[in-house]
């Protein structure tokens, strides 16, 4: 396989695995969508789900998650902070 498509396979899955992670967020946390969490890197949404979502036992399963993750798309993709948009990611209410 060469180096660009290494580069390509990884892009598409740390984005599939952002999503995924971002929507299982919204839907463990009251009143919240999956762009709530856009401006936080793949390993911190990871970090808040186990906070959240997490029972006695699931330490291994997120070092287990987080070690697979780390071999599919690398440090430098699970450590990224998301490209920054126009719209404000968290909206203040008061």
């Amino acid at each position: 396989m060469s180096d660009h498509n290494t580069k390509e396979t990884k892009q598409a899955l740390y984005q599939y695995l952002l999503k995924a992670v971002q929507t299982r967020l919204a839907q463990s946390i009251p009143n919240s969508q999956a762009d709530t969490f856009a401006h936080l890197s793949l390993s911190a949404d990871l970090n808040l789900l186990f906070l959240i979502k997490g029972e006695w036992g699931s330490l291994g399963e997120y070092v287990t998650t987080l070690k697979a993750i780390r071999a599919l798309v690398g440090d430098d993709l699970l450590w990224a902070e998301p490209q920054k948009t126009t719209r404000a990611s968290i909206d203040v209410v008061q």
